[in-house]
């Protein structure tokens, strides 16, 4: 019996038609019997069919590589990426490097993956290029190089990243690299500042309080501190004792400045403990404010998949985080929405969904590699909590969310710190 064969699509077929009547033309019979007559001819032809030839096989996209990532099929994504980065896509890059980054489906290599990650930050993504100044500051695949960090640092800058911009000027203010410079200091704190980076608040705070390369200003100081403070920094919140305790631009107040010089040593500041104890037994403490922020903002986690713009210092404002998870009853459950590798995107999964009221994220680790996952609700029992994926939008259950139990999550957690 004959077989029956499915035709191509009719472009495909259409272009073979054309192909047909090319090698009509040329005599396409005699030609394959006897190549020798016309050599040239013969590979002329040859190209003729490759370049009509479809792609019968079409390209897999970065999509498909991202979502064979996403599900943890490294031996796939690696299979789709690694053609695509070696022919220039940024995206492909970066996960590449995370790949590398993180030995995930390959040796994990510290080289290999800063390669990629060069490769993608020379094409302008600025939230790369923060991470390879990092990794330059840190000597991370790479020889340690503080003049290359900040280059690196300079064009993410420049791009807008209040990261790149702290990390820059405290370079310029501790004089590595580069040589020092209060003012471009001070000029990139303000920058960071300003979009609400809390180290830079600080930063900026104490040059003000110091008056390191412009005029010393109180008021100043102490706006900048208060920002800080409200923020969670536990040195801004020292300082803030401080100047209560001192009278550094309003009015001493000893009560307030004890509430801060607590809040600061309910974060562990030893500083503010001494402070504290020293004013329980009344002995007279130093009113020097602390020194600026210790170090270079290096914990950033790799850039997200979609190697977007922004930056790295992700705004928590309003979305629950491992504090909350902790204070669970241990018998209540909730639903576990996605595992992602970092904290931006975490971030960004729960604002898209619009799940800031309804959700909360942490960070955990798995297999030696940092993970951050995102759950949703709190139910009382296993049986309620099945039930109520099938309320959730679509978007949500087509990355088939399933039931943990908050007494293992609270477990996973304190393992991993």
């Amino acid at each position: 019996m004959q077989k029956k064969f499915l035709p191509w699509p009719n472009p495909w077929r259409d272009r073979l038609f054309t192909l047909s009547r090319v090698l009509v033309l040329y005599d396409l019979p005699i030609m394959l019997n006897n190549p020798k007559t016309n050599p040239g001819l013969a590979v002329t032809v040859i190209l003729l069919f490759c370049m009509a030839m479809p792609a019968v096989f079409a390209d897999e996209t970065f999509e498909d590589g991202r979502a064979a990532y996403q599900a943890g099929d490294y031996e796939k994504a690696l299979t789709i990426l690694r053609p695509l980065a070696e022919q220039g896509n940024s995206q492909a890059q970066v996960t590449l490097g995370i790949m590398y980054d993180y030995g995930q489906g390959v040796k994990q290599d510290d080289k290999e993956a800063m390669k990629w990650y060069i490769r993608a930050a020379e094409q302008g993504i600025p939230v790369v290029q923060h991470d390879v100044g990092v990794k330059y500051f840190q000597g991370l695949g790479v020889e340690q190089d503080y003049q290359e960090a900040a280059k690196w640092w300079e064009l993410s800058a420049n791009a807008g990243l209040a990261d790149s911009q702290f990390n820059l000027g405290l370079l310029y203010y501790r004089g590595l690299g580069l040589k020092q410079d209060y003012s471009k200091a001070a000029a990139l704190f303000r920058k960071a500042a300003a979009q609400g980076h809390s180290h830079a608040q600080y930063s900026l705070a104490v040059m003000y309080a110091f008056g390191n390369g412009m005029e010393k200003d109180y008021a100043e100081a102490l706006k900048w501190f208060r920002e800080s403070a409200d923020q969670g920094v536990a040195q801004a919140q020292f300082n803030l004792g401080v100047f209560y305790e001192n009278g550094y631009g309003l009015e001493k107040d000893m009560d307030k400045a004890k509430q801060w010089y607590q809040k600061a040593a309910d974060q562990g500041l030893a500083e503010a403990q001494k402070k504290l104890d020293a004013l329980a037994r009344g002995e007279a403490t130093a009113p020097v404010p602390a020194t600026p922020a210790p170090r270079i903002k290096d914990e950033a986690e790799p850039p997200p998949v979609t190697a977007e713009s922004g930056s790295m210092d992700a705004n928590r404002q309003g979305i629950r985080g491992e504090q909350w998870v902790m204070e669970q009853d241990a018998d209540t459950y909730t639903l576990q929405l996605s595992s992602l590798p970092d904290e931006k995107t975490a971030l960004k999964f729960i604002r898209n969904n619009k799940l800031e009221s309804e959700t909360a994220y942490f960070r955990v680790i798995v297999k030696n590699v940092p993970r951050y996952t995102v759950i949703f609700g709190v139910y009382k029992n296993y049986d309620v909590a099945k039930k109520s994926i099938a309320s959730l939008p679509e978007s949500l259950r087509k990355n088939h969310p399933w039931v943990r139990n908050f007494g293992q999550l609270k477990k996973l957690i304190q393992e991993s710190r």
